[in-house]
């Protein structure tokens, strides 16, 4: 099932915000959006061209065709305080 995932970037902030359809958002720098991206399985070129559009005009939008949430290891996952 497809995720659509829209990307945006306010005028001289240097990270993008990205949400999901789901309601979930995350603020991330530029070369951890990109990690996010891969871990989800998109495609790497579409990424990079949203990215580059998303940087000079503050939107744009990527779907995700093969979705897929990574697997936390509960053993070594510490918890974010």
């Amino acid at each position: 099932m497809p995720v659509r995932v829209v990307i945006t970037r306010q005028p001289f902030i240097d990270y993008f915000t990205l949400r999901l359809e789901n309601g979930y958002t995350y603020e991330l720098e530029p070369e951890d959006t990109r990690a996010w991206f891969k871990i989800r399985n998109a495609d790497m070129d579409t990424v990079e061209r949203a990215l580059d559009h998303c940087w000079n005009f503050g939107y744009s939008e990527v779907r995700i065709h093969n979705f897929r949430e990574p697997v936390l290891d509960k053993r070594t996952a510490e918890p974010d305080i």
